[in-house]
């Protein structure tokens, strides 16, 4: 082969394998930008889903913010509302009730005996509570054989105010079935009404306030028998017929009565439970330690323990005067 034809092949194939190269490399750029434009199609795609996605999570945002927005001004509102009534008003609501139980205070207090029994001489002792109140339950079950023993043998006389202000942390309007119980019960059988409240409050049968179980009517029922009501007056008892009654009560007692707020315990003002007055005087409960509970409250009263229960010796304070400080 000469020089010049071994010249010629050899560019000859060269320019062949240059054609192979742009052509390996033409397709490299092509197949580049096929995955190019295959991945940006994916990423707009994802871009309009996340777009989406958002719209929808920030309609319901806006949905839910209306929503509680809306409930939460109606709530405001209604407080605002009852609470704006003149007292005067919410006082005639409650006068105005049908059925009123006939053994009570003309301020829904109920007496712990019957009228004709009351003491005139005695300190008058009112006791607000809610029956599911931890609080309630813990200062009934310290001040229980105290109130009870003084109250058989007249030298208090007692006023029980149930309210009915937790009724919302029950399933079963508990708060409203056991204020409307008690009602009845100071009526028809008043020398077991303090029984029967400290049998709402035995540690193992007063529901949580937090983790309320539905109490059915049975076992309220089943509480006051214990408390030495017959099972008559104790059935009849739960048949509600005071709910509206003490309904209008709470109204009342909670939001129209200045008098009741223990600023002690409360500075910003507002009702509280438990809550004890002694001849119209808060008797406050502010720094008192439960351990001390009996006596303190026998020195407010001024009378000593050996003469609680003592039917001869009344409270040294009388039907007028305020308690003794602690």
């Amino acid at each position: 082969m000469s020089r010049e034809h071994g010249k010629t092949h050899s560019t000859t194939t060269r320019m062949a394998q240059d054609r192979i190269s742009s052509k390996q490399a033409m397709q490299r750029r092509e197949s580049k930008a096929a995955a190019d434009a295959k991945a940006a199609a994916i990423a707009a795609k994802e871009r309009r889903q996340q777009t989406l996605v958002g719209a929808l999570v920030m309609l319901i945002v806006v949905a839910l913010v209306a929503v509680i927005g809306v409930t939460g001004w109606t709530w405001h509102n209604e407080s605002v509302r009852i609470k704006s009534q003149p007292a005067s008003a919410a006082y005639r609501d409650l006068q105005a009730v049908a059925q009123k139980p006939t053994n009570a205070t003309n301020k829904a207090g109920l007496y712990a005996c019957k009228k004709a029994n009351l003491n005139a001489k005695a300190p008058t002792i009112e006791i607000y509570l809610d029956f599911m109140c931890p609080s309630c339950g813990e200062l009934n079950r310290t001040l229980d054989s105290t109130l009870e023993k003084m109250n058989k043998a007249h030298q208090i006389n007692i006023e029980v105010h149930p309210v009915t202000f937790l009724d919302g942390q029950s399933s079963d309007h508990y708060s409203s079935r056991t204020a409307s119980a008690a009602a009845y019960i100071a009526d028809n059988d008043p020398d077991h009404l303090m029984g029967f409240v400290s049998e709402l409050f035995a540690k193992d049968f007063q529901p949580s306030e937090t983790a309320y179980k539905p109490v059915s009517d049975d076992q309220i029922i089943c509480q006051a028998v214990k408390a030495g009501i017959d099972k008559t007056t104790a059935t009849k008892a739960m048949q509600g017929t005071y709910t509206e009654y003490m309904d209008k009560a709470n109204t009342y007692t909670t939001l129209h009565r200045p008098e009741l707020c223990d600023y002690a315990l409360h500075p910003q003002g507002g009702f509280g439970t438990p809550l004890i007055r002694v001849n119209n005087h808060i008797w406050s409960l502010d720094g008192i330690n439960y351990n001390d509970l009996v006596a303190d409250f026998e020195h407010g009263l001024g009378i000593k323990s050996k003469d609680v229960g003592n039917h001869k010796i009344l409270p040294s304070i009388g039907a007028n005067e305020e308690p003794r400080k602690v």
